[in-house]
Order: structure tokens, then C-alpha cells, then sequence
């Protein structure tokens, strides 16, 4: 099965078809030997700690990283420059 994965920032969680997360699942889950994708991808696939759910709406073969539902919408660009601003001593701003 080809597996599509589908990312709109920031992923908070992975929502995917149950026949398709459950292969999700094993394709991550840690093994003496790794035939289908490269280590490092799969270690840094294990350590983002987004929960996986199922989501009978999403086609099978394709994985959803999406907000939480009901999370607040990411900083703007300005938003973010007005944080990193505050933080910077008054000489520099």
C-alpha cells in the first residue's frame, strides 16, 4: 500500500483510517531489523510524540497531520516578531 501523508502546521496529531494506522503503527513500532524506511526517519518519526487517532473519514492509504481539533490557531509572522522583539535588550531592538 502507498501511504500519502497530508501536513497542515502545526501538527499537533496523526488522523488516519484504522486499516491504514494500524500499519502506520507497525511500520513505526521499533524492530531488531528495518526493511521498509531508513532508521533516521523512523527515529524521528517515534520521537515528535503526536498521538495517532483513527478517523473512519480519512481514505485508506492516506495519513493526516493536522491540529488538534478545537487547538488555537499557530502565531502569525507578526505575532512571532513581537515575541522574539520582547526578548531582545532594548539596544538591539
Amino acid at each position: 500500500m502507498e501511504i500519502l501523508f497530508v501536513r497542515v502546521d502545526p501538527v499537533q496529531e496523526v488522523a488516519v483510517e484504522p486499516g491504514t494506522l494500524d500499519l502506520l503503527r507497525d511500520i513505526l513500532r521499533p524492530k531488531d531489523h528495518e526493511p521498509r524506511a531508513d532508521p533516521e526517519v523512523l527515529a524521528a518519526a517515534r520521537l515528535t510524540g503526536w498521538p495517532l487517532v483513527y478517523d473512519d473519514k480519512i481514505p485508506p492509504g492516506e495519513v493526516h497531520c493536522r491540529p488538534t481539533p478545537g487547538a488555537p490557531p499557530p502565531l502569525t509572522a507578526a505575532e512571532i516578531t513581537k515575541y522574539i522583539q520582547a526578548l531582545m535588550p532594548k539596544e538591539q531592538r
